[in-house]
């Protein structure tokens, strides 16, 4: 049973499944784990998904992809802080309407929620009147679960300074509904409104009342948050006594991180936009990733030769769905579609492939043509051009991006100036001998190198190197045999005999 489909079994008719997303900065794969998980979920049980963005969280530092004049907004709501580019209305939709377009593109429907007009709407106000009103309880569930000793004078709320237009540098000092008074870092005395966008509960009350404020039923969230002790220890505790209501059933997910680099984070440029996973492998291998691993299975990304292994993971995936119909394989194939999966198996020209004839031929159209004659497409259609023009593009963006120099090369349109010894001649000459009589096939190919070398009695890397020599200028390149299985065989030949 696929994991979505065992997380439904736990969860009520039509659950309500909330995620949300920090936007702090760009907004990474790792980000994304979080909602496709639950949208995952939300498939299966025919639930509703609510993306709640934290747009009232302060911005904690000067990030490396800032500028020094944000400096002065240390401390600041995100949603009070102007754009970077000067574009948008502020600083958090500046980097959250990038994210809400690839979960477009990714099929995802969701109703977002930003916190900051949660909170000016009067959305929270009851919610923190209850929290305030039981503090004392609050401040027991937090140090029991946490180990750690409040302040005596401790409040669960966190006034936004009407002078400075700080939060994170306020304190607060009293409470007469519907006001909290408090005093500011900046010299600042003043009070918060609670039903407007004045001030919020800290991070452990805010979690448990908006699960109360919405009803959410089902939550994704990181192994940070599950640890003992953490928010979702206090969370749990604090909605059942000071809301007398049930926490929702929690999916506890292990972060993606970037292989060699650690976990993904904007804030240490250790990222992949979701933007540019979408550009890099199409919206439907970015959801596969998602769907084939647990939601507490850790993800070693690699963009480099990892990308390569991950779509030729996505077609053999394919093709149990088309053969099979069920199963575990076939369901992560289904969940990782946009909008369903196609009625017929499309063909398709396997992405390691294309990243050779993009770097081969300059006219989609030609690409399209060597698949027919080489028999990877075998019937001419819109739907299956289409969705090659897409993966063909996604390479290229791959190749200019993210792939390592070693899938890189250029094919020479003249005989590049590099000399030849006499056994790579001898090689390359009994080879041009046989080639007339060798099927245009990969594998047959592959296989006359290693029969001409033996012949001629020269060393199998020098004979394979005398080919890239000719064609690429180089001393080494892609995979031989498929490689010139994909050049036009009067253009081979030609180029032997000048080399000869």
């Amino acid at each position: 049973m696929h994991w979505a489909d065992a997380e439904e079994k736990d969860l009520p008719n039509e659950p309500l499944i909330a995620t949300g997303v920090a936007p702090s900065g760009p907004i990474h794969l790792g980000g994304l784990k979080e909602l496709l998980t639950g949208e995952a979920i939300s498939r299966s049980s025919n639930g509703k998904l609510i993306l709640i963005v934290d747009s009232i969280d302060p911005l904690r530092k000067l990030y490396p992809f800032l500028d020094e004049g944000f400096e002065k907004y240390i401390g600041m709501p995100l949603s009070e802080i102007p754009c970077p580019c000067g574009e948008e209305d502020s600083y958090s939709e500046h980097f959250l309407k990038p994210f809400l377009r690839s979960l477009d593109r990714l099929g995802v429907e969701v109703n977002v929620k930003f916190a900051h007009e949660m909170y000016d709407e009067g959305e929270y106000e009851e919610a923190t009147r209850t929290v305030l009103e039981s503090k004392d309880v609050v401040k027991d569930i937090i140090e029991g679960k946490t180990g750690r000793d409040l302040p005596e004078d401790w409040f669960p709320y966190n006034p936004l300074c009407s002078e400075c237009g700080k939060i994170d540098g306020t304190k607060a000092i009293g409470f007469e509904d519907p006001y909290v008074e408090y005093v500011c870092e900046c010299g600042h005395e003043g009070r918060a409104h609670i039903g407007k966008k004045e001030g919020k509960l800290p991070w452990r009350c805010d979690w448990a009342a908006r699960w109360w404020i919405l009803g959410i039923e089902c939550e994704p969230f990181g192994k940070d948050h599950a640890a003992s002790g953490g928010s979702w220890d206090t969370g749990k505790e604090i909605i059942k006594k000071v809301f007398e209501s049930e926490p929702p059933h929690p999916v506890v997910y292990e972060w993606i991180h970037l292989k060699g680099e650690g976990p993904m984070s904007s804030s240490k440029g250790v990222a992949v936009t979701v933007e540019d996973m979408i550009k890099m492998v199409g919206p439907e291998a970015v959801r596969f990733l998602i769907m084939k691993n647990k939601p507490n299975t850790h993800i070693e990304f690699d963009t480099g030769l990892g990308i390569l292994d991950l779509m030729d993971e996505y077609d053999k995936y394919e093709e149990i769905y088309f053969e099979e119909k069920s199963g575990d394989k076939a369901r992560t194939y289904e969940l990782s579609q946009v909008e369903g999966p196609p009625d017929e198996k499309p063909q398709r020209i396997p992405y390691r492939h294309l990243v050779n004839l993009v770097q081969i031929y300059d006219d989609y159209e030609q690409i399209w043509e060597v698949a027919k004659n080489t028999g990877q497409i075998e019937e001419d259609n819109k739907e299956d051009y289409e969705r090659f023009e897409e993966r063909a593009a996604n390479v290229e963006f791959w190749l200019e991006n993210f792939a390592p120099d070693m899938v890189k090369f250029s094919l020479k349109e003249e005989l590049p100036e590099i000399g030849l010894d006499e056994e790579e001649r001898s090689f390359l000459s009994k080879y041009l001998e046989n080639l007339q009589d060798c099927r245009w096939k990969s594998e047959e190919l592959h296989r006359l190198v290693h029969q001409c070398a033996e012949e001629v009695e020269v060393g199998k890397g020098k004979a394979f190197r005398s080919f890239y020599k000719i064609l690429l200028g180089e001393k080494k390149g892609p995979r031989l045999g498929r490689f010139l299985s994909q050049l036009d065989k009067d253009f081979v030949m030609e180029r032997i005999r000048d080399a000869l």
